[in-house]
């Protein structure tokens, strides 16, 4: 565990395990991150060990273990009030506001993928594996869990539920009410639960999440899913994902528009983040730049004239 910034009452924190993705999100992700903790004074913690020993056999994935965050800073931070993990393949918007402002203290709060998005999720679903198969991946089929109903997509994981599907990639939660709770939850789940999501735990966490009646759902902005965004905006890009400068000029101009821009997915147009030369590209300095000119306050007045 290595706090980044010092301990303050509201945390992010994050799993960046082993030292080679630690340094890449250090010097990539980081500097995004800082910013923004910094302005809204905020803590700041990673963990780049495993949180439980790999030959316990409980031991899962990195994703699952976001489950034992909370309960082992409280054990090191018991003055910490409010943790917000998040996934290490999020970009933030160093001007977005402050994500503890808009939770609820009772519940684990994040983000829909169905509920609350800016565009229609049957064409952006269908657009993603149409242009995937047209420009990717010949073989990608068009019809795919990713057109699953909520309820078929807990049924593949053997779970009944229909209320929603959760991301996960972003949740907040109050450090009194939910690190047992949480850390009960990687605990109840074996290998047999984790056909879907390449053994993630994206499926099973909402699924615990809704039936215990635990869910707030944030803004689609504080969670935009890079996927998503460019299947609506310009699915053609996905003809270009070797076009490093273009993309990272794409992800700047949708960073704009949203506070965390989420890489999620185990597509090619996912994995961008992992490559650093697309972070050479993304402007800091044109967002800041477009802040400052967002929020000055305009006459709207002057006529402009064509020379």
């Amino acid at each position: 565990m290595r706090e980044l910034i010092k301990n303050k009452k509201n945390v992010i924190a994050c799993l960046a395990i082993g030292e080679k993705v630690y340094k890449h999100w250090k010097k990539n992700i980081f500097p995004f991150w800082k910013i923004y903790c910094e302005k809204h004074n905020l803590g700041l913690i990673v963990f780049n060990n495993h949180l439980i020993n790999k030959s316990n056999p409980s031991w899962k994935k990195p994703t699952w273990q976001r489950l034992l965050v909370g309960y082992e800073i409280k054990k090191k931070y018991p003055a910490i009030q409010n943790v917000c993990v998040l996934d290490l393949d999020i970009l933030i918007n160093p001007f977005a506001p402050n994500i503890f402002k808009f939770i609820k203290k009772n519940k684990i709060n994040l983000t829909s993928l169905r509920k609350n998005l800016p565009f229609e999720f049957k064409k952006t679903v269908r657009k993603l594996a149409f242009f995937r198969k047209k420009h990717t991946n010949k073989n990608y089929p068009l019809d795919s869990i990713l057109n699953s109903s909520i309820k078929d997509l807990y049924k593949a994981d053997g779970l009944k539920m229909d209320k929603d599907e959760l991301c996960v990639g972003v949740m907040a939660f109050n450090q009194n009410k939910f690190p047992n709770i949480l850390r009960n939850w990687f605990y109840d789940f074996t290998k047999k639960n984790m056909k879907t999501n390449f053994g993630g735990c994206q499926n099973q966490v909402a699924y615990k999440i809704l039936k215990n009646n635990h869910c707030h759902l944030l803004n689609y902005k504080f969670q935009a899913i890079w996927v998503f965004e460019i299947a609506n905006r310009f699915p053609i890009m996905l003809k270009y994902l070797k076009n490093i400068k273009l993309q990272s000029e794409l992800a700047t101009s949708v960073i704009l528009d949203n506070y965390f821009l989420h890489f999620a997915g185990a597509g090619p147009e996912s994995k961008l983040w992992m490559n650093p030369n697309f972070f050479k590209n993304i402007d800091k300095k044109l967002i800041s730049q477009f802040q400052s000119y967002y929020l000055k306050r305009l006459k709207g007045t002057k006529i402009y004239k064509k020379r």
